[in-house]
């Protein structure tokens, strides 16, 4: 191996350690901006770092003032849905003693040939009943038998009492803790309501701004001094453009590499910027043409989604793009020839064919991409 070839092999891998991170860079931020337009399409893929950061402090700092009434209010929450289980409890089994009392009072009733107001019959409550059982503790007419269930009754309608006074009571206490879960969570709600403002101000409303936040700050945390965070703030039409020439770049050294190793014509200094170049300008003019033929369709359709703008465009369809441009440069640029020249030609003969006072072997007009041996 010759010093010439050493060196034009340092220069390539130079070249392609040099591509690759930019590629790398400019990937990230590209694919951060697609992200953020899927999921927060109003947005168009972009947010501000600057008011991200900002913004969330803010929003931190009101999530620490209102960690103390949000630990209330779950714990107000907790306490209330104990004391409806126990008011439940206690609902299903007084009216359950109830029931039973009201079917005894009622057959002590017809042995002692009494009958019920209608009206006092309908109220259960445990004064309407001792009022019911101490008439009938009044009856002198009462077997010894019935003198017994009155005295039971007696006693089970004091407990009865004495449960309704504990439903009341724990009746008032769940009063009071509703009132004070109002209080709390009109202040838990205010703060809720600044903190969706600030996060609409970042990321259009504000429904994916955790998951933004959180893919800005692994970006700027992983990206070299925070190359991939400054570039995605770029235009995505821009990041999309720049992708393209990399990955021309790119791929043009994918072609380059192997034949530095296999061919037998060396490659030279001045071949790896040429080809440098001409693999960004093919990547470029077929990136062009792409968008070109996808916005002509999007003008001939009726649908509306088939609309597109830059930050809606997958970067890894932008990057396969680039690559193949830059591999295939010379097809690629052969190609856009063939179809510029039908393009450009009227009724099945090229208008420079349509000259007859042109020599034969004259180059036809138009570039030098119509005779270059180096791409035939």
């Amino acid at each position: 191996m010759t010093i010439y070839k050493f060196a034009v092999g340092v220069v390539l891998a130079l070249a392609m350690i040099v591509v690759l991170v930019m590629s790398a860079l400019v990937f990230s931020a590209r694919d951060f901006q697609f992200g953020v337009q899927q999921i927060a399409p109003e947005s168009g893929g972009l947010v501000s770092f600057a008011e991200l950061r900002a913004n969330g402090e803010q929003i931190d700092q009101i999530e620490d003032a209102t960690r103390g009434p949000r630990g209330e209010q779950r714990d107000i929450a907790n306490q209330i849905a104990t004391l409806d289980g126990q008011i439940q409890a206690e609902v299903s089994s007084a009216d359950e003693a109830r029931a039973a009392m009201v079917g005894v009072i009622a057959e002590v009733e017809r042995s002692a040939n009494m009958s019920p107001d209608v009206s006092a019959a309908a109220d259960t409550t445990a004064n309407a009943l001792s009022r019911r059982i101490n008439a009938l503790a009044a009856r002198s007419n009462l077997s010894p038998n019935d003198q017994q269930r009155v005295a039971q009754l007696r006693a089970q309608v004091q407990q009865l009492a004495e449960s309704e006074q504990g439903l009341d009571d724990l009746n008032t206490q769940r009063t009071d803790l509703a009132g004070r879960q109002r209080l709390v969570s009109g202040q838990v709600q205010e703060a809720d309501r600044r903190i969706l403002a600030l996060q609409a101000e970042v990321v259009p409303g504000g429904a994916s701004y955790d998951r933004v936040r959180g893919e800005a700050d692994a970006l700027r945390r992983l990206s070299p001094f925070s190359v991939s965070a400054y570039l995605a703030q770029g235009h995505p039409a821009l990041l999309s453009t720049v992708l393209v020439l990399l990955m021309g770049a790119l791929g043009s050294l994918l072609y380059l590499f192997p034949a530095y190793l296999n061919r037998p014509l060396p490659v030279t200094m001045a071949e790896i910027v040429v080809r440098l170049i001409f693999g960004m300008c093919a990547a470029l003019a077929f990136y062009v043409l792409a968008n070109a033929a996808i916005a002509g369709f999007s003008v001939a359709s009726t649908a509306p989604n088939m609309t597109t703008t830059s930050a809606t465009i997958n970067p890894f369809t932008v990057s396969l793009v680039g690559i193949v441009a830059g591999v295939l440069s010379e097809d690629i640029a052969k190609w856009i020839q063939e179809r510029g020249r039908g393009f450009l030609t009227q009724g099945g003969v090229a208008a420079a064919q349509a000259q007859p006072g042109q020599p034969a072997g004259e180059a036809v007009p138009g570039g030098g991409l119509v005779n270059n041996q180096a791409i035939s």
